[in-house]
């Protein structure tokens, strides 16, 4: 199994991490709401998308409800 490099890994973190913060910011948000955007972030960092401005126009569209890759829906 081929593995990331980890700088790769880093900047994947990084997008989630800043894609998240640009969402709530300083705010104080459902835990559940935050949980849900980071994994949606991250599904979408690691299918490929890298624009954060697109990464955080999608992860508002589903206002932080969970996504299930298997049926592609928001639950």
């Amino acid at each position: 199994m081929a593995s990331s490099p980890p700088g790769e890994i880093q900047d994947e973190h990084a997008i989630v991490e800043r894609a998240v913060k640009r969402l709530y910011g300083p705010r104080q948000a459902d835990a559940h709401l935050k949980e849900n955007t980071a994994e949606l972030v991250a599904y979408l960092v690691n299918s490929g998308i890298r624009d954060e401005d697109d990464i955080v126009e999608l992860a508002r569209i589903a206002n932080g409800k969970r996504y299930d890759p298997s049926n592609g829906t928001f639950l």
